[in-house]
């Protein structure tokens, strides 16, 4: 009967992208008895709107996708959310396959049919070793409705233009967003946008990101294409 009992372990947020409904369902309920939290998503495309008030600890990714391979969708999370734990669950069995897989940024490497048990006990054990390669540092995390900034070294009061920003940029796939997207969002409240003005904001954002304690950089260009936020952000209404 203590074979039956839930494995003890700090509560992780999990994102599931699989294709089939049935496994996704179940793989959910599973997750949840474990005292976890669980979203699940059927296309790589879905990620976005998932995230959008929810930051995944670990993805769990099929490799056969309807709309991107599972490989080229955890080379894309592994580039721009290097501490983020990813397990990879395929029907291909092969060395080589697993290889590849682990080329692509995976940590763990399942082979179809997985057993919920041995997939939940490879994910808690990836969030222990996750939790002790980063002990220290305090969430960050930003009440949007107050705008205000909250780290290890205090509170900054935000405008909305930046609040915007920065709640946009923690809940993109990846962290990351292109420059039109950002000045897409300050123009709908009603102020005019340029890639200026926009950097200004970056900016300003970067000051009050360090003011807080952020780990430096907080958020960095991409040449010529957008801006990618370099640590997590706990959104609070």
């Amino acid at each position: 009967m203590a074979e039956d009992q839930p494995m003890k372990s700090c509560p992780l947020k999990i994102l599931v992208v699989e294709d089939n409904e049935d496994l996704l369902q179940a793989t959910l309920v599973f997750f949840q008895q474990q005292g976890h939290t669980a979203r699940g998503v059927i296309m790589a495309e879905e990620i976005n709107d998932a995230c959008q008030d929810f930051l995944p600890d670990v993805y769990v990714i099929d490799v056969n996708l309807p709309d991107e391979d599972g490989l080229s969708l955890t080379r894309r999370i592994r580039d721009f959310q290097p501490s983020v734990g990813i397990v990879i669950t395929s029907a291909r069995s092969q060395i080589g396959d697993k290889v590849l897989g682990y080329d692509s940024g995976a940590d763990i490497y399942l082979t179809k049919p997985v057993h919920p048990k041995e997939l939940m006990a490879g994910i808690e054990s990836l969030g222990k070793r996750m939790s002790k390669a980063h002990p220290t540092h305090e969430q960050l995390s930003l009440k949007v409705s107050r705008r205000v900034l909250t780290g290890s070294n205090g509170k900054v009061e935000l405008t909305t233009g930046e609040a915007v920003v920065l709640a946009a940029l923690a809940r993109a796939p990846g962290l990351k967003m292109e420059r039109w997207q950002l000045m897409e969002l300050i123009g709908a409240g009603g102020t005019a946008a340029t890639p200026a003005s926009l950097e200004m904001r970056i900016a300003r954002l970067r000051k009050k990101l360090d003011q807080v304690g952020a780990d430096a950089p907080s958020i960095q260009s991409i040449h010529k294409t957008g801006y990618v936020l370099c640590q997590t952000i706990l959104l609070e209404n």
